[in-house]
């Protein structure tokens, strides 16, 4: 089986089409020769244990990240009973092993699950691709991002956009994949999509990216770089504990602000909203 997601061919042997969640299902394809990652299920009685050269450097209550060398391993926990539901680990930069319980199988048909047995934001960055937390609108070709974080109000102000502004559609109602090619900067559809139920698979130009807030009157704002920095990166799915993968994060967010609108809009989120933040998209040129 393999999957097409973004910039990235996933092959995977162990599970077929069955075991997998029904929007991963979508990202299904057979171009066998461009795999470029593989990954190699096992159902087991007895977790693996690693031997003394890898080093345990980051423990969360639902992870624990080993290091051997530029190497990683990682125990995936149920945050709340600190019982494991799987083990990853890389034989080398192409190629991995997901150690799961042999009970633990329709679990993988969880989307958060599964996506987590793959540690798929680690091997993005290599590919100037990351994810981010946000609802994916697709305005006349042109993708326009709603986010911050969960309860803010982006799926509220997504669907005020759909009723009030014609030409405009959800892709995705909690995450997407943005990547930098050829000095532009792409949304895609991503297999995850939290609650909102709307998961498509759309790839388009970014023109612009709105992080959200409250407030009772309708507000936008530019803050200074480095606040729109915090902002963003807050938002995007980054391992903390590697050193390396932060600072190549924030150099590609850096790059990325460069080519990208970006703003802060405070919001009633009322349908009059909408038409303030339409016009000064269109304002500034940032939508056609």
């Amino acid at each position: 089986m393999i999957l097409s997601i973004g910039p990235i061919y996933l092959s995977f042997n162990g599970i077929s089409e069955e075991n997998i969640p029904q929007n991963a299902k979508q990202f299904i394809t057979h171009d066998e020769h461009k795999v470029q990652l593989s990954y190699h299920f096992h159902f087991v009685e007895c977790p693996p244990i690693l031997d003394a050269t890898w080093e345990l450097i980051f423990v969360r209550k639902d992870i624990r990240v080993f290091q051997q060398g530029s190497l990683e391993a990682r125990q995936l926990l149920f945050g709340e009973s600190n019982i494991p539901y799987a083990f990853y680990i890389e034989r080398n930069e192409k190629e991995f092993d997901v150690y799961c319980p042999s009970t633990f199988k329709e679990g993988l048909q969880v989307d958060t699950l599964f996506f987590s047995c793959l540690s798929l934001e680690r091997h993005l960055a290599h590919f100037n691709a990351y994810i981010l937390h946000c609802s994916y609108l697709n305005y006349k070709g042109q993708a326009i991002l709603f986010s911050g974080p969960s309860g803010i109000g982006k799926s509220t102000h997504s669907n005020l956009w759909c009723q009030h502004i014609p030409d405009t559609h959800v892709v995705n109602g909690d995450r997407c994949l943005i990547y930098l090619k050829d000095g532009h900067c792409y949304a895609t559809g991503w297999p995850v999509c939290g609650s909102s139920g709307i998961c498509h698979i759309e790839t388009l130009p970014i023109h612009a990216i709105v992080m959200m807030g409250q407030s009772p009157s309708n507000q936008i704002e530019h803050p200074r770089p480095i606040q729109l920095y915090k902002l963003l990166s807050s938002q995007i799915t980054i391992n903390w504990w590697n050193r390396l993968f932060v600072e190549q994060a924030f150099n590609w967010i850096q790059s990325f602000m460069g080519i990208v609108g970006v703003c802060k809009y405070a919001c009633n989120m009322q349908p009059e909203s909408t038409s303030a933040l339409y016009n000064y998209l269109k304002e500034k040129q940032w939508i056609n």
